[in-house]
This record gives structure tokens, C-alpha cells and sequence, in this order.
């Protein structure tokens, strides 16, 4: 059974969803948004996304980790700062095969078109998983891991 962890990096909101390919189908195993306080150091912030993470690869040691790419858009310190969150994924990804997707690509793979609407993604997430994700950072985390297991079949 293929298990992908699919991360939705944000300073504020980190989404995560851990996802397997089983039997033809789609299982979502964990799942889950880590949230730290503006009010915390940069450091203690990124060390609570860390350790949440690191519980959660741990406990269902995915073979792949999938992300979406930084966005820089109007905003470039979100960017930066997403960007940070990013290097503590990568940290945890060590030795296991990495997956990176623009938005549109995700909106490709799950809904076949790369300019659907977020609500039209998170209701096929919800299709092929069986189960509605708890967050809308849960949802793109679960989106993301379902991109990889498809992109990685035979």
C-alpha cells in the first residue's frame, strides 16, 4: 500500500493528509491543520509545524511527499514565509521521493481542468477519498497526495 503525505505550507496554517492507494481506490489515513499564533517567534513557529509533521511521518511513514510550488503573486513576504515552511517539509521528506505542483496542475489532476474552482477541487477530493476533509488546508493537502499517487501509476 503507497502512502503520501500531501503538505498545503502556510506559516498560520499548515494543512496535511496522508493518503493511500489501495484496492483501486483512494483511503485518507490522517489528516489535519497545524496552526501557530502570530504572536510566536518565526523559529517556535516552524518548530511546531516541525514537530507536528515529524508525529505524523512517524506514525505512517509515507514513501512520498507531495507540495505545492511557492506562489510569489502580490505578496511576497506570505511567500517568503511559505517558502520557510517549505524547507521544514523538505527536511522531513528525506529519502523519500518528492512531489511539487503548481495550483493549476492540481486543479488539472483532480478535476481535469487547470482553471476549476478550489470549491470543485475539494469536492472531488471528497469523491475519490470517501471522506470530507476536516479543513480547507486538509483538503489541498489531500489533493496534492492524490496528485502524486496518480502521477506515479504504472
Amino acid at each position: 500500500m503507497r502512502r503520501v503525505l500531501g503538505v498545503d505550507p502556510g506559516l498560520a496554517a499548515t494543512g496535511y493528509a496522508v493518503v493511500a492507494e489501495e484496492g483501486g481506490g483512494f483511503r485518507l489515513l490522517a489528516q489535519g491543520t497545524v496552526r501557530t499564533a502570530a504572536e510566536e517567534s518565526l523559529p517556535a513557529r516552524l518548530g511546531r509545524i516541525h514537530a507536528a509533521l515529524s508525529q505524523v511521518v512517524a506514525a505512517w511513514d509515507p514513501w512520498a511527499v507531495a507540495l505545492e510550488d511557492v506562489y510569489l503573486a502580490k505578496n511576497a513576504p506570505s511567500a517568503m514565509y511559505t517558502a520557510q515552511v517549505t524547507g521544514v517539509v523538505l527536511l522531513l521528506a528525506q529519502g523519500r521521493r518528492v512531489f511539487h505542483y503548481a495550483p493549476r496542475a492540481v486543479k488539472r489532476w483532480i478535476c481535469g481542468n487547470g482553471s476549476a474552482p478550489k470549491e470543485q477541487v475539494w469536492r472531488m477530493v471528497a469523491h475519490l477519498l470517501g471522506a470530507q476533509p476536516s479543513s480547507d488546508h486538509a483538503a489541498d493537502a489531500a489533493a496534492l497526495a492524490l496528485c502524486a499517487l496518480l502521477e506515479a501509476r504504472p
